[in-house]
């Protein structure tokens, strides 16, 4: 019997890591035709809720003491805010504050197994990859199949496939939004050095995910989501110099050509690769109109920052209407100090920038997340929620050897 139960716990947290994993990458809709239905990513926080009890036992008293904090000051900033007078939590504030709480409590439970076994280690990064490349698969879909065909069965989002900015085609599909898109499939590049480890230069996981990386950019034109995978990589290049691993020019060279190859054959093949469409993108005139629009958007979202402290939570579409526009914030931590408050915000970048300065095996996830979050509203779906939490919680941790 105690077998038997040995193996169902050894299950269960392998179908965890697995559902966790995917549901980063890979927002797959459950509810077919819901804008702000439940993902993949939610049923994995709700599924691995147990896992708290499972691994309680085995976690380090830091983590223990993490986990419980974090739960108990988002609970009472989620009463806070719902005593305010005129205010009731909605379906939406309810599934905002559940990806919160429970990414609190799941993340150190889920540091502590990663960080123990390091089969399961490459069993979450491995999902995650897998996971980028299902997403960018359903871009391939949406020509093969149709985009109304995918979104009845819930592999495409119920708003525009093709979204078009300054004559520039952006394409999204499960993500919603190409710079969502193309940070749940940047993610391919940490999670394939990861699982390469120390034969990171010449493994397939690392030039897969690269290539995924640069196949998303073409397809999304996100130039943050891009701009954070390459960062991740010279990461993991500072961190085998800190680690004295034997460079090995031969598998870079062999890296660059693979990706060199790939690119001759989508522009000799069926896709036609439009110099122009990603030239516009990196024009001096539309990055100063960027920018100058995310400086606007960033001291509009800290005066309401300052305005409430404690946080506004978090308002539906359908409630905000024509000012739906001011939820948008362009930072995923000022997104998070508007929503959950400034004290949560602050210490989860001291925990990411510290996870960082680890220079390990898992400095490149951090570095990537740290930049994504710097440049997009994503501390907001189910996936990276978890992540972020994930990533403060491995702050805790001892350097990890690639």
């Amino acid at each position: 019997m105690g077998l038997r139960w040995s193996q169902v716990g050894a299950a269960y947290r392998q179908a965890v890591l697995v559902l966790l994993g995917l549901g980063v990458t890979l927002p797959i809709f459950l509810a077919p035709g819901h804008v702000s239905g439940p993902r993949l990513g939610d049923l994995a926080l709700l599924l691995a809720l147990p896992l708290i009890g499972v691994e309680w036992r085995r976690m380090t008293s830091a983590l223990k003491a993490a986990g419980a904090v974090a739960v108990l000051f988002l609970i009472v900033t989620l009463l806070l805010q719902a005593s305010r007078v005129g205010e009731r939590l909605n379906a939406s504030d309810a599934a905002f504050w559940f990806r919160w709480v429970a990414s609190a409590g799941v993340a150190p439970a889920v540091a502590s197994l990663i960080l123990r076994d390091a089969a399961r280690r490459r069993l979450l990064f491995a999902a995650i990859l897998i996971g980028a490349a299902g997403h960018l698969a359903s871009y391939g879909l949406t020509f093969l199949v149709g985009l109304e065909e995918l979104q009845s069965i819930g592999l495409a989002s119920p708003r525009a496939v093709v979204t078009t900015t300054a004559a520039q085609v952006r394409l999204t599909t499960l993500a919603e939004h190409p710079n969502a898109a193309m940070a749940m499939i940047g993610l391919a590049v940490p999670a394939g050095v990861i699982l390469a480890g120390r034969s990171w230069a010449v493994r397939a996981t690392t030039c897969g995910g690269a290539g995924l990386a640069v196949l998303g950019f073409f397809s999304t034109l996100s130039r943050g989501g891009m701009g954070a995978a390459v960062m991740a990589g010279v990461v993991r290049i500072v961190v085998g110099w800190r680690w004295r691993e034997r460079f090995r020019p031969l598998g870079v060279v062999l890296a660059v050509c693979v990706l060199a190859a790939g690119l001759l054959a989508l522009q000799t093949g069926r896709f036609d690769i439009d110099g122009g469409r990603f030239a516009g993108r990196f024009d001096r005139a539309t990055l100063e109109d960027n920018l100058a629009g995310r400086m606007l958007t960033w001291r509009r979202t800290f005066d309401l920052v300052v305005e409430r402290p404690m946080g506004a939570g978090w308002a539906s579409a359908d409630e905000m209407g024509a000012f739906r526009a001011l939820s948008v914030s362009h930072n995923g931590y000022l997104f998070m100090a508007r929503t959950v408050g400034v004290i949560a915000a602050l210490v989860m970048l001291g925990l990411h920038l510290w996870s960082m300065m680890r220079l390990d095996a898992l400095a490149p996830l951090s570095v990537y997340l740290l930049m994504t979050l710097f440049s997009e509203d994503l501390t907001q779906g189910a996936g990276f929620v978890f992540l972020s939490c994930l990533v403060g919680a491995l702050a805790w941790r001892r350097p990890v050897a690639p």
